[in-house]
């Protein structure tokens, strides 16, 4: 997709809390870009299906998990080389054992500890709206 001549991605990303609110992170694998940068499941979005359709499909090629229930949280433009169209999601109930079929390691990580693993830059947006103090480093 292109939108005035530059590249348009459409991205969801699923936020997903244990009963101890931390949060479900992967780690991007060797070969692909941003190896060893840590991230938020999800996936882009394609062409025939809703956000939150994407949503269902990305969290059970990634995790094995089927999502019962989500909410929308916020939407977002990251611009670089190309427009990064991000649709972020509270995933709410789901079933299954989350497992790293696309991740080289996946961790539950506390609110605290979000800002000392290293994220892609596009993240940054997402971690400020959960409250995680980030430096300007």
């Amino acid at each position: 997709m292109s939108w005035c001549g530059a590249i348009v991605l459409n991205v969801v990303i699923g936020i997903i809390q244990n009963e101890q609110e931390q949060y479900l992170l992967g780690l991007r694998p060797q070969g692909k870009p941003l190896a060893g940068f840590w991230e938020f499941p999800g996936g882009k979005i394609e062409a025939t299906e809703t956000a939150y359709e994407a949503l269902c499909r990305e969290l059970e090629e990634e995790l094995a998990i089927e999502v019962l229930s989500a909410d929308l949280l916020f939407d977002y433009v990251y611009e670089m080389e190309k427009k990064i169209f991000f649709s972020v999601w509270q995933v709410k109930h789901y079933r299954g054992e989350p497992q790293p079929l696309a991740a080289d390691e996946l961790r539950w990580v506390a609110k605290p500890q979000l800002a000392q693993h290293i994220f892609p830059p596009p993240n940054r947006r997402i971690l400020q709206q959960l409250g995680v103090p980030l430096c300007d480093c």
